[in-house]
């Protein structure tokens, strides 16, 4: 993010640069906000580490034209893929992304009973759909106490696991 830039604008920008997507400010919904701390960074003196704070958005493509205009920067990338959000959460992937990937399931749910509610659902409806809110919230709590993430930097000779303490 840039001084001056909002997260939205600094997520616009990104994807814009690394992707070549276009997106208005309104298609992004926040998702959540988190902080690290590692131990290790790439510039010197790298055993200083370093702190970053990270934004978490969610934006749908409409549709498979919109997914169609995807294009990688391979200047920023060597590799891509896409990945179902059940296949993150099972995944040996960062806690700070399958955090991410819960917030935004348990926050698709609490939309869908807030939907529910706003269109005079039935109180069976509503209790379902709390339930399931219920059940994806207490699931980002989940993450936050399992602690299963491997990181192995050959490039860097550096070996750790992650400790998630939020």
């Amino acid at each position: 993010m840039f001084p001056g830039e909002t997260p939205v604008q600094s997520g616009q920008r990104l994807l814009k640069r690394e992707l070549k997507l276009e997106i208005e400010s309104e298609r992004f919904k926040p998702v959540c906000a988190q902080a690290f701390a590692f131990g290790m960074r790439e510039q010197e003196p790298k055993e200083h580490g370093t702190t970053d704070t990270q934004f978490c958005y969610k934006v749908q493509l409409r549709d498979e034209d919109e997914v169609k205009k995807v294009v990688v920067d391979e200047e920023e990338y060597c590799d891509s893929e896409w990945k179902l959000p059940s296949e993150i959460l099972k995944g040996n992937y960062h806690p700070a992304l399958k955090y991410a990937v819960q917030s935004m399931s348990a926050g698709n749910a609490l939309e869908k009973l807030e939907e529910c509610d706003d269109k005079g659902g039935s109180d069976a409806e509503i209790a379902y759909l709390a339930r399931e809110f219920l059940q994806r919230k207490r699931a980002v709590e989940d993450v936050l106490k399992k602690n299963d993430y491997k990181l192995d930097s050959k490039e860097l000779n550096y070996q750790t696991t992650v400790n998630s303490k939020y």
